[in-house]
């Protein structure tokens, strides 16, 4: 059952192309974020605070809201329709890959052969009636297309979050903010 068998172990480049995946999906994640709290007009590491105890899932809904407020309240002065309309494309790739990512953590993965692993939700379900079950096949090339798609992904949300968008800067905030006091 479990991948720790002379036959079942996955091989090395299996093993790496499931962190690959890991790793790329951490970029897109905290990408995410970057992303939300330039859209929220907030300093990225404030806005960590924020987006740090969210779901991926609930990042891609805040993102699609900030967009939502963008488009209605602000008519694309900040971020036009065209920017908006690629991020909301930036933002269903990352959900695909979100549910990628999500099978890859919670399947049991075991090698079917060099080229192929199977994974298993090793549920205590039992078989459904058309005879699929909680397992899924992926191939070495599947993994390794998800990785260049990913890697693809993950430089787009960079050149938006950090280049198209901008950025509020903290220490500037910080010391207009201190002057008032006394």
């Amino acid at each position: 059952m479990l991948n720790h068998g002379k036959y079942s172990d996955l091989t090395a480049e299996q093993y790496e192309l499931l962190g690959r995946n890991f790793i790329e999906w951490s970029n897109i994640e905290f990408l995410l974020g970057v992303l939300l709290s330039r859209l929220l007009f907030t300093p990225e590491f404030l806005g960590r605070t924020y987006s740090d105890e969210m779901s991926a899932a609930k990042l891609e809904t805040a993102v699609k809201n900030a967009l939502d407020i963008h488009r209605n309240r602000y008519g694309g002065r900040i971020v036009s329709d065209e920017l908006s309309s690629e991020i909301t494309q930036l933002v269903s790739a990352a959900s695909v890959h979100r549910a990628f990512r999500n099978k890859l953590a919670h399947y049991l993965w075991m090698r079917s052969n060099d080229q192929e692993i199977f994974g298993s939700r090793m549920s205590g379900k039992l078989p459904k009636a058309n005879g699929k079950n909680d397992g899924i096949k992926v191939s070495v090339l599947e993994l390794k297309e998800k990785c260049e798609s990913a890697h693809a992904l993950v430089e787009k949300l960079k050149r938006i979050a950090i280049d198209a968008l901008p950025k509020i800067e903290e220490e500037q905030n910080l010391a207009s903010l201190g002057k008032g006091r006394s």
